[in-house]
């Protein structure tokens, strides 16, 4: 083995690979060892955060299955989520990282990535970012991206602040605990009431700002809450020399999009003089509950009650009485940049989705149908180049079977999808990209959709009857806050557009004139219009260039060589594809 340990981006990287100390020709990239394949399997890390200090990556680079078969393994601390949520950032270093490797190693004949949560938004938005990086990814875990994951996260701080306040307590009277608790599942739209006990107590602080200390659900039965004797913050810096309001107002900020300011740029801050990156976390006009209200779940008070004072967060991250708004900037941004993971870049290259059970915890199975129906809005309806491999045993195969029935086949199918494409799609660069009707016709035999039921703990019999599946109770896909409020499977909607208050529209849910007047004024400039695309909303332009400043830019046409009759085609002009870029609407 040859394992290359250096710094990359302010990322140290592995990369390794195997290797014959006593072969008389050197390896150079011109000339590489044969044991090499040419294939490169890249590793993302889990979780998410932003320190500001420079780790070593969390993954392990002796993948024996892909080192074993010739694959090269790499991985950077940068594409790690867990050290680094600026998802630019982790695209740009991916770039890099393949670069040094051609330069050092040899040419590339595609790079599969994978990753379980966090590296699975690493995966996802490093292809919706700057697609043709990854030729195919095979997430675990798999969330969509990070930006549209963070709202389930605030709406489940909120709800659990909500349920834990005396106006959810005083209408709770006299219920038993499973009653409550049925309530509270039927709002949250989890398999169960303790879905946001989970994303409050591990993600729910991400953006904070400065030092704080947690408050963390103590009682999983119910719910009720303790804020720690602690001080902490998400830089991992002295607590000196953090943002503080009072003491330190021009601190590092350690809040999540902090991290990215340079590519959301920044705006007032709270305190007089200080800034703070954009933002683009937005609930206003949401109506939560809506759909328990309908259901029955939930009784007319207890909908208005809900909604008048779930409240929202300030810039700060700090709940207040008002909802949460968005800097609009900040939204067409996110769109643009494909930091809301875009249907039609992620459908232009092969995905094998491994999706496990953790509904009790955070990683819900939902997700996955989530990125599907962002394809399928892109693409016409057509999901084909992505395919979904479920199982109810647990988040992760614990077995070597269960490992080599989803890790070991995964790699192996991927591999196959992948030299299929070399043969019948070959790129024109490295980093071209390929069109979605080419993935799906170099799909291999085995490349379906399939389950193991959770009886069979071997996973020996892949079952393709999606009914069967589905009747496990292990198996199905639950929803969210945000759905049951009404809003779409895709959950890629940031700030929703809005439209007034109807009473039609409850029918045949009816409220007292007082219920009525209330909900007027906790919605006076409307209610979400799930109608229409959210606000912001547009087909990403993605790849962009940051070198300029926040906002991005289209990258120019690839360099061409002309015939020196000086008239050759000059193109520095980032808006060469205005027209594409801005006129469509409709990414999944």
């Amino acid at each position: 083995m040859r394992v290359e340990r250096g710094t990359l981006n302010r990322g140290i990287y592995d990369i390794a690979v195997l290797f014959d100390p006593t072969s008389a020709t050197p390896w150079t990239a011109l000339t590489p060892q044969p044991q090499w394949n040419g294939k490169l399997v890249y590793t993302f890390g889990a979780s998410t955060g932003q320190p500001r200090l420079q780790f070593r990556s969390e993954q392990n680079w002796a993948d024996d299955a892909a080192l074993s078969r010739g694959f090269m393994v790499a991985d950077n601390s940068l594409t790690d989520s867990l050290y680094n949520s600026n998802r630019v950032l982790n695209a740009e270093t991916l770039m890099m990282m393949k670069e040094h490797i051609v330069d050092t190693y040899g040419e590339i004949k595609y790079t599969l990535g994978n990753g379980c949560s966090g590296g699975s938004i690493q995966q996802n938005t490093a292809a919706s970012i700057f697609p043709g990086l990854l030729d195919g990814i095979q997430p675990s875990c798999d969330y969509p991206d990070s930006i549209t994951t963070g709202l389930e996260v605030t709406d489940c701080v909120l709800l659990v602040n909500f349920y834990a306040g005396p106006e959810w307590t005083s209408l709770m009277t006299g219920l038993s605990q499973a009653q409550i608790n049925a309530k509270k599942t039927a709002i949250n739209g989890h398999l169960d009431h303790s879905g946001c006990h989970g994303w409050n107590n591990s993600f729910g602080f991400n953006n904070k700002p400065g030092n704080y200390a947690r408050t963390l659900v103590i009682d999983n039965t119910t719910g009720a809450l303790a804020t720690l004797v602690e001080s902490r913050n998400n830089c991992l810096l002295p607590a000196a020399q953090a943002y503080d309001p009072v003491t330190n107002p021009n601190g590092t900020r350690c809040g999540d999009p902090d991290l990215s300011a340079a590519v959301w740029g920044t705006t007032a801050g709270i305190p007089a003089g200080s800034i703070r990156a954009r933002q683009t976390g937005d609930n206003v006009g949401i109506q939560y509950g809506l759909n328990a209200l309908f259901a029955g779940a939930i009784t007319p008070e207890e909908f208005v009650t809900l909604n008048e004072k779930i409240g929202g967060f300030d810039a700060d991250f700090n709940r207040r009485a008002a909802r949460t708004n968005a800097d609009l900037a900040a939204l067409d941004i996110a769109y643009r940049a494909g930091i809301v993971s875009s249907g039609r870049n992620l459908g232009k290259l092969p995905i094998i989705d491994s999706r496990g059970w953790d509904e009790q915890g955070i990683h819900y199975i939902w997700r996955s149908f989530a990125e599907r129906a962002r394809i399928d809005a892109a693409n016409d309806g057509n999901h084909g180049n992505q395919v979904m491999w479920r199982y109810g045993t647990g988040l992760l195969p614990a077995t070597a079977a269960q490992a080599t029935a989803v890790t070991l086949r995964s790699l192996l199918t991927m591999d196959t999808w992948l030299s299929n494409l070399n043969v019948s799609a070959p790129k024109e660069t490295l980093n071209s990209v390929r069109r979605q009707a080419d993935v799906i016709a170099a799909k291999p035999a085995d490349a379906v959709d399939f389950c193991f039921l959770t009886g069979d703990t071997n996973f020996t019999t892949p079952v393709a009857d999606m009914a069967l599946c589905d009747a496990d109770p292990r198996l199905p896909k639950h929803a969210s806050p945000r759905q049951v409020a009404g809003g779409p499977l895709v959950e890629n909607i940031l700030k929703c557009e809005l439209k007034p208050l109807n009473s039609v529209d409850y029918a045949p849910r009816v409220f007292s004139s007082a219920q009525w007047a209330r909900l007027q004024a906790t919605f006076q400039d409307g209610v979400c219009d799930w109608s229409e695309k959210g606000v912001g909303q547009r087909r990403a332009a993605s790849p962009l260039t940051f070198a300029d400043g926040p906002g991005g830019k289209r990258l120019p046409p690839p360099p061409v060589s002309h015939p020196r009759s000086g008239h050759g085609r000059d193109h520095d002009d980032d808006d060469h594809d205005n027209a594409r870029d801005h006129h469509d609407r409709d990414d999944g």
